[in-house]
């Protein structure tokens, strides 16, 4: 009969991984409002400037109905 050999190595180092995933996930919690504000700033961006080209389009058209 054989018995598995335990390996330290390998246990340190997953608990240094867990450790480090542990604090890059306390990082992206604490950076969520962040982003979300970004997002939603973006979005109001993305929306003013289609709003722009839909008014800009209206003014064509009644330009060339005015000739």
């Amino acid at each position: 009969m054989w018995f598995r050999r335990r390996s330290s190595d390998r246990s340190v180092e997953a608990e240094e991984a867990l450790v480090e995933a542990q604090k890059n996930l306390d990082e992206v919690k604490r950076r969520g409002p962040e982003v979300t504000e970004v997002a939603q700033a973006l979005r109001k961006m993305r929306e003013r400037n289609h709003f722009a080209e839909q008014l800009e389009e209206l003014i064509v058209k009644r330009r060339g109905q005015l000739r």
